[in-house]
């Protein structure tokens, strides 16, 4: 059994750069924060959880027949926000501009995977770019003070150019997440 999901890999040393000055923030700095390493920042489209070993090829598959004619774009990481809200922060994390042109190919692959008997949350799709769990906060005012200040801030361009069946590995150290299959995008 493999813990996996489908996701888009993000890179942005632009936002890299905006996470370093938050973990030296005195205010920030009084809640327990768990930052996401920049090698992990992806946008999560479908979690599968534990999955059978047999089913990476049908996967792999179904990836590449939702989203065959699908174009590489660019889009922005616009502001910044909590869930599930900021006097209980969980999850930190910078927003998603625009994931219009891989709607009708998501919901294609979320088609196919329910004909293919997979499950998966079925909650709408938020797109989000986690950059921390937050283990308990003792200060939620420096996130409301963050959000404020940032909320509809440009943090940079991104590329949206391959969606990716990863496994999730975890360990002591925090997850690991190993690349599984790839379908670049057109």
């Amino acid at each position: 059994m493999k813990r996996l999901f489908i996701g888009i890999p993000i890179e942005s040393p632009k936002s890299v750069q905006q996470v370093e000055v938050w973990k030296k923030d005195p205010q920030l700095n009084q809640n327990v924060i768990n930052w996401t390493p920049p090698g992990n920042w992806h946008i999560t489209l479908f979690f599968l959880g534990s999955t059978e070993d047999s089913a990476v090829a049908v996967l792999q598959q179904l990836i590449d027949e939702s989203f065959i004619n699908i174009h590489a774009y660019q889009t922005e990481l616009r502001g910044v926000g909590v869930f599930p809200n900021t006097n209980n922060p969980k999850v930190l994390w910078l927003g998603l501009e625009d994931l219009q042109p891989l709607m009708l190919a998501y919901s294609k692959l979320g088609e196919l995977l329910q004909q293919n008997g997979f499950s998966f949350d079925q909650k709408p799709l938020k797109p989000h770019l986690t950059i921390a769990r937050v283990k308990r906060a003792d200060n939620p005012l420096a996130f409301q003070s963050l959000l404020a200040k940032h909320q509809e801030k440009v943090f940079d361009q991104v590329n949206m150019n391959k969606v990716v069946l990863f496994e999730s590995i975890t360990t002591p150290a925090g997850p690991i997440y190993k690349p599984l299959f790839q379908k670049q995008l057109i």
